[in-house]
């Protein structure tokens, strides 16, 4: 009687083992119950750190914006003639930003208004802040048809979930058949987008409500 117990045990016990090694198998421990199934440029990524492996997926990119509600021209000359507004919509790759840029050159009625495509890398991260360097080149509607090329750097900090604030300054070289010029500006700017890490990885749907994690130590600078 008592070793038939035992022998029954010992059975039980072994198709205990094995559903658990099954369910062990199958089941998916990596991520929280909550954001299974959640389809997210973050989520698609091979690795939230490591953004030289990421996933270059147009569709999935999320989209972001970035207006520039006041910039000015240094150098002499009137106010309205000195000072430029643009308004940029693109889709985000983990550190790069790749966007269409529309804007006008003063605040003139008869100013010249330009069309260009900017590539925007994320630099460098400290805690909320962020440096930026863009580099862009497009068309300015004058009578020339003015070349326009673009070399900027940024100063951003993250004040909420989706938007951030920052500083600007850059240069802009004018050429064409017959004229050329160059300026340099100061502005600034908004962006709405979403979150990045230290790596400059994007932060998913799911860290909607929180603001960007506090980092501590020295800052993280892409590709060094």
């Amino acid at each position: 009687m008592i070793l038939r117990v035992q022998v029954l045990m010992i059975v039980m016990l072994i198709g205990l083992a094995r559903n658990l090694w099954a369910q062990s198998a199958t089941a998916d421990t990596t991520q929280p119950q909550a954001t299974k199934g959640q389809q997210t440029y973050h989520s698609i990524s091979r690795s939230s750190e490591d953004s030289s492996r990421s996933i270059f997926n147009f569709k999935a990119a999320p989209i972001y914006v970035r207006t520039t509600p006041f910039s000015i021209y240094t150098g002499a000359g009137s106010p309205k003639d000195r000072i430029a507004q643009s308004i940029e919509i693109g889709k985000s790759f983990n550190v790069i930003d790749l966007g269409v840029a529309f804007g006008r050159n003063s605040l003139r009625p008869d100013t010249s208004l330009f069309l260009e495509g900017r590539v925007t890398m994320d630099v460098a991260n400290y805690g909320i802040f962020a440096n930026e360097m863009t580099i862009g080149a497009g068309r300015v509607f004058d009578k020339q048809g003015s070349l326009m090329l673009e070399l900027t750097y940024s100063i951003m900090a993250q004040i909420a979930p989706r938007v951030g604030i920052g500083l600007t300054t850059g240069y802009y070289d004018f050429s064409s058949e017959t004229t050329d010029s160059s300026k340099t500006f100061y502005g600034l700017y908004l962006r709405f987008g979403l979150l990045r890490t230290d790596s400059g990885g994007l932060l998913g749907g799911s860290t909607r409500g929180r603001g960007r994690p506090v980092r501590v130590g020295r800052p993280h600078r892409h590709g060094r």
